[in-house]
């Protein structure tokens, strides 16, 4: 399940509003660099889903977001906006 939410920093107590999981019919994969993320549809062959079109990064669907403030991707959720499928 998907969801938006309030995430906080662990290394620097910021916190930020993020996407992250899959709904029915696509997983939200995030960039290793720069955290951009892109919506792939479920089934995709992993050939076809690219690099990250904002650095040329690799894209994975495991991550958790990253703090814009510190970069560190140590976060905790803090608080459920939406959830989807």
């Amino acid at each position: 399940m998907g969801r938006e939410a309030i995430y906080k920093c662990k290394k620097c107590g910021n916190e930020f509003k993020a996407n992250e999981g899959c709904g029915w019919h696509f997983c939200l994969y995030r960039c290793v660099n720069c955290d951009n993320t892109k919506e792939v549809l479920l089934g995709m062959d992993e050939k076809k889903i690219g690099v990250c079109k904002k650095c040329g990064g690799e894209l994975k669907d495991d991550l958790k977001p990253m703090c814009p403030n510190c970069k560190s991707r140590k976060v905790v959720e803090k608080e459920i906006l939406t959830l989807w499928d």
